[in-house]
């Protein structure tokens, strides 16, 4: 009888260190690509990022969306009015993309750019106001990239101006969805400086005299 490969090849039976670290070094591999896949292309799909109910069946909330966090979000609560205060650089195609997905299911697509800190040009916060507050634009869902800066901001403007809601709660509320104050020391500056021309513009529906440095 022959003999069995075990038998021919005791090399095979024996304990390799080197072979040990390999094998571990490609199954951590392999557990850290599905892990990155599960984040970064399954969790966006099924949960829509930083979202929050701000007025329930009127006003929404979130970070930039997949096209299908999107979808979902604007089919789950009927949104009519999409308002991107920034999470898309104009004509790219991330842009392009939730336009497109906006307007095939029949939501109105606003772009209405401020920087990344919450600050810019302060009219730009006046007409997500008013679009907010307009019940022929409800349900609305406002965005920027990550939810918390400049959505934070127009959500504790429209708690102050419109709920009046005091400056503390309005602003505690930015927290609440991943701002930090001790990252982002300029947000709450900007709206103790501009709150007040805001609601005047608001109120009054002028716009506010600012010469100052503004995206795209």
């Amino acid at each position: 009888m022959s003999d069995s490969p075990l038998e021919t090849r005791p090399e095979a039976r024996r304990w390799s260190w080197p072979r040990f670290w390999r094998n571990a070094g490609v199954i951590a591999a392999l557990v850290g690509l599905g892990a990155w896949f599960a984040v970064e292309g399954v969790v966006p799909n099924l949960v829509p990022k930083n979202f929050g109910v701000v007025d329930e069946g009127a006003i929404y909330r979130s970070g930039v969306l997949t096209s299908a966090a999107m979808s979902d979000v604007i089919k789950d609560h009927g949104v009519r009015t999409v308002v991107d205060l920034g999470g898309h650089e104009p004509g790219t195609p991330g842009q392009r993309r939730e336009e497109s997905v906006a307007q095939v299911l029949g939501a109105r697509y606003v772009r209405l750019p401020l920087f990344g800190d919450g600050t810019g040009d302060p009219n730009q916060y006046v007409e997500a106001l008013r679009i907010m507050t307009d019940p022929g634009e409800h349900p609305v869902l406002v965005h920027c990239s990550a939810g918390s800066e400049r959505t934070g901001g127009a959500v504790a403007l429209y708690r102050m101006i419109v709920e009046g809601v005091p400056f503390e709660q309005a602003y505690a509320e930015c927290s609440e969805y991943r701002h930090d104050p001790a990252r982002n020391t300029r947000l709450r500056p900007y709206l103790e400086r501009w709150r007040p021309e805001i609601e005047r513009a608001f109120r009054d529906g002028g716009e506010i005299a600012y010469d100052g440095p503004s995206p795209q």
